[in-house]
């Protein structure tokens, strides 16, 4: 039975802060998308056990997370929590409460760390484990006390100062020693040491451990998730990748290539099914895997390990050979490759601190956050929705990241961005200027290290933040041959823009060259202006005439002038109003519009509306 911390004396109430980490850098070390998942899943439930510590046993007010008395009966299981809880709580000890909070928070982390020890067992070096266990979270809380409730918003903003002020100092934790002199590093956190055996390497198999991958406790805590979390199966970045070529084949005019990746994959389980563990019974539930030339080996050995009688190496190598033979019959029989490009997404809301300093009293910040978890629900319906088929890693209050199909990344952009601006309308609807949303996009390759994926992800974001209420893309080939990075303002559309492009260029009105034509053109009139040879005035006009020279010049023989004109020249119409309030500068219209349509050429060559034709190769 929990302790009652209410006590018979009158009470002053104390505004309450905590936060709870580490985030960003515990989030980001992974090398699975289950274990980018399982940090941020991991965060938001421990800081949802600090809110419910809160508001069960000492009858705290819930402002962030804003929880209903009556709904922690029901369970908080769709609660999205993120690692700032924000309370007034009734109490002449804060410390106490502080205190109280804490072990509830350490012991839900250790309630999670002990399922992950007990399925390793043996497998592990007990003594480092626990060190580094222990050692793991970060616990700051701060309070201030609250006279009066008009008094809410300057203790708010002192608390928050407060808060502040506490990160600011470190705490020096005597240091516990390793077992040996030069114990591996971890491979995801190279400041604490691998606890595996190097002995033990078969047993990790069946846990999705590669041979000789060193991993620490946290690390493994969130790899084992899937044997310690009752969650469904959970997407890989080769699973979003694949789902463009999963709804490719669903079209009824692909019948044909249906049926025969249909008839690769029973044969696979008719002559393999007993080796390996190959589940999927149609199109949608197929082992995405055993679509990549580049991922068979791996996969054959992660799914002979899941076998009561996993076969030896080299039964493991004779499978993936056979395997790779008959996907190779098979491509050369479709001319059909999946993309190995997926895109993640990741967003924030702009100005979210004025909004929330414009909150006068506790009821008027209760009702924004209820909003705000009313957004986070609204954006993991939209990434799970059967025509986007993503995968959702966080959505918490105004900040997201999720793993999106490339074909359906910029739809998916575009309704995320759209709800939250409901979202704000109906929780300020009395303010001018509301938040906006920013959102970076980064098309990445399957094998980037989901690490430095994250980073080229943050990075568009930044981007996208720096005038706020943007979509920022960053495309780099594997290979490092082609780099593109633009962000562009949603006030103008510029998805319904690229999607406009990419037909045309599916329907081949316009072409590569003539898209990197527009880059070349937009280079060649910056640089006379900056050395005086030309005026603003009429310019916008004249740039239109010399994208409809180029248009011409760059036409398929078999499309009629009349066709190019009136099909591709409406999308440039803008740059003879850029005089307007809108756009002053012609040629920051016309970079605007060549990325675009850079962009789009460049989604549909690594999987846009209706697949690609290139390989999945790691070049």
């Amino acid at each position: 039975m929990e302790e009652n911390f209410l006590q018979a004396e009158p009470q002053t109430e104390v505004v309450m802060l905590i936060s709870i980490g580490p985030v960003q850098e515990f989030i980001a070390q992974a090398r699975k998308t289950r274990d980018l998942w399982f940090g941020s899943h991991l965060l938001s439930e421990i800081s949802k056990e600090a809110a419910r510590r809160l508001a069960e046993a000492h009858n705290a007010r819930m402002i962030f997370p804003y929880i209903h008395k009556e709904k922690i009966a029901y369970g908080l299981d769709d609660l999205k929590v993120a690692n700032k809880v924000l309370a007034i709580v009734p109490t002449n000890d804060p410390k106490a409460v502080a205190l109280d909070v804490r072990r509830a928070v350490v012991t839900k982390w250790l309630g999670y760390a002990n399922k992950a020890k007990e399925e390793l067992g043996s497998g592990i070096i007990g003594p480092m484990w626990e060190r580094q266990v222990k050692d793991f979270i970060e616990f700051y809380a701060v309070w201030s006390e609250l006279e009066s409730e008009e008094k809410y918003a300057e203790v708010l903003q002192q608390t928050e100062q407060l808060m502040a002020a506490r990160k600011t100092l470190r705490d020096f934790r005597p240091n516990e020693p390793a077992d040996l002199f030069g114990d591996d590093k971890s491979g995801l956190d190279s400041g604490r040491e691998s606890v595996l055996k190097p002995s033990q390497y078969m047993s990790y198999a069946g846990f999705g451990i590669k041979h000789k991958e060193t991993l620490d406790a946290i690390s493994l805590v969130k790899r084992l998730s899937r044997f310690t979390v009752d969650k469904k199966e959970f997407k890989s970045v080769c699973d979003v990748a694949f789902q463009q070529f999963r709804d490719e084949l669903g079209a009824s005019r692909n019948q044909w290539m249906k049926t025969a990746v249909d008839e690769y994959y029973r044969d696979l389980k008719h002559k393999y099914g007993t080796a390996l563990k190959l589940t999927g019974s149609d199109l949608q539930s197929y082992k995405s895997e055993m679509f990549y030339t580049s991922r068979v080996e791996e996969a054959v050995v992660e799914l002979a390990a899941e076998m009561k009688k996993p076969i030896n190496r080299v039964k493991q190598l004779e499978i993936t050979q056979n395997i790779l033979t008959s996907l190779e019959e098979l491509y050369g029989k479709i001319l059909k490759e999946p993309t190995p490009y997926y895109a993640l997404v990741v967003g924030d809301g702009d100005r979210m601190g004025d909004a929330l300093r414009k909150m006068k009293t506790p009821a008027e910040h209760q009702s924004f956050t209820e909003h705000l978890s009313g957004f986070a629900s609204e954006v993991e319906r939209i990434v799970f929705k059967d025509d986007i088929k993503g995968q959702m890693i966080y959505s918490g209050g105004d900040d997201l990241m999720a793993l999106l199909p490339v074909h359906r990344c910029l739809a998916a952009a575009q309704e995320i961005r759209q709800a939250f601006t409901n979202t704000m309308t109906l929780a300020l609807p009395d303010e001018d200027q509301r938040p906006t949303l920013s959102v970076g996009i980064a098309i990445v390759h399957m094998f980037e290290p989901l690490e430095d994926s994250l980073l080229i992800a943050r990075a568009a974001e930044a981007l996208a933040k720096v005038r706020r209420d943007e979509l920022a893309i960053h495309f780099q080939k594997r290979s490092g041959s082609e780099e593109m990075r633009v962000s562009l303002p949603f006030s103008e559309n510029p998805v319904n823009t690229i999607v406009k492009l990419q037909s045309l260029y599916r329907n081949r009105y316009i072409s590569t060259s003539f898209a990197y034509g527009l880059r070349q053109l937009h280079a060649e009139y910056l640089d006379l202006k900056a050395h005086g040879s030309l005026q603003n005035e009429g310019m916008g006009e004249l740039l239109y005439f010399e994208i409809r020279r180029l248009l011409l010049l760059k036409k398929p023989e078999f499309k009629s002038k009349d066709e190019i004109i009136k099909e591709v020249l409406s999308v440039f119409k803008g740059l003879e109003q850029t005089d307007s309030d809108r756009v002053k500068d012609p040629l920051v219209l016309l970079n605007r519009l060549a990325e675009q349509c850079v962009i789009a050429v460049t989604l549909e060559k690594v999987g846009g509306a209706y697949g690609t034709n290139d390989t999945n190769s790691t070049s």
